[in-house]
């Protein structure tokens, strides 16, 4: 029994069948199933259920799973203490921010990252779509500041932070509410365009959530537009409150409060990053700034 086996096993798991564990391996599907067949040969148990035609794990191979996964999971760090001794510390850290985040939010812990280690370049980029999320669980990026909510482990083995938290809010220009009134009812809002993104990442589809028929659409694939076509006139959305908080207090964008819609929503936002990625000196203190700041937030309000 070695890694690679392992790693076969989890993939064809993780993946469904021996097809597209292939592919994304870069294997034959018979070289898999050979692998396979060795791995239980060795084990003296069979592994997999292949009753069906989706693959499944028998008793004794979910028990057996849980096991290899962690090791799995001790062999990416290991390699990747290996990469930094090797290329002696980290030449770059990348931090990805989701739409609607601010760069503020990192800019006491890049600031600790100039002084202490000037060498370090230190990349930040901006996603749409909690691509920042998808991003670093490919290893593209090291840490992303993006919306959180639990059902995301299931993405990849994520440890995360907590930051703050942010409002969405239901809202349409004023331009609409003085020519057609201010919507009471779902049905009224069903007469204005709906401005919301395009499906994100992770199988999150906005139209799912607000089902209204019969109403016209207009799909953006970031938030800035969104806000700016709502301020536009162009119909109603619903939009993170600190990105239009200018707009309403000035009245150019009118809060839309109806029974019984959800028209507002409160979710936290995170650091996270990969468990299974050992960071090196630069990304530790920036992962032990925000672990030093939500000790403090939870001191002090809670």
């Amino acid at each position: 029994m070695n890694n690679w086996s392992l790693k076969v096993l989890q993939t064809v798991i993780d993946t469904g069948s021996l097809q597209s564990a292939a592919q994304q391996l870069h294997r034959t599907s018979p070289a898999l199933s050979m692998t396979l067949k060795k791995l239980e040969d060795e084990l003296g148990f069979q592994v997999l259920d292949r009753s069906q035609y989706r693959l499944h794990l028998t008793e004794r191979g979910k028990l057996f799973m849980r096991h290899a996964r962690e090791l799995l999971r001790q062999q990416e760090r290991l390699e990747s203490v290996v990469v930094q001794l090797r290329d002696e510390g980290e030449p770059q850290l990348r931090i990805a921010l989701d739409a609607g985040m601010s760069g503020l939010v990192v800019k006491e812990a890049v600031m600790k990252i100039q002084e202490q280690f000037p060498a370090t370049e230190l990349r930040v980029s901006g996603y749409s779509q909690l691509n920042s999320l998808k991003q670093v669980a490919e290893g593209l990026e090291d840490f992303a500041v993006c919306p959180w909510i639990p059902t995301f482990h299931q993405v990849a083995d994520f440890e995360s932070i907590r930051i703050g938290q942010f409002n969405l809010v239901a809202v349409m220009s004023s331009y609409l509410v003085k020519q057609f009134g201010m919507p009471k009812k779902r049905e009224d809002l069903a007469e204005h365009a709906y401005i919301l993104p395009q499906e994100m990442n992770l199988g999150i589809n906005p139209e799912q959530i607000y089902k209204l028929p019969g109403r016209s659409q207009i799909r953006v694939n970031d938030v800035r537009t969104l806000v700016e076509f709502l301020n536009s006139g162009m119909g109603w959305g619903i939009a993170p409150r600190q990105m239009i908080a200018g707009e309403i207090a000035k009245g150019q964008l009118v809060e839309i409060h109806i029974p019984g819609f959800l028209d507002h929503v409160q979710l936290e936002f995170h650091l996270l990053r990969l468990a299974s990625k050992q960071l090196g000196p630069a990304g530790q203190l920036f992962w032990q700034h925000f672990i030093d700041r939500e000790r403090f937030l939870t001191e002090e309000y809670f």
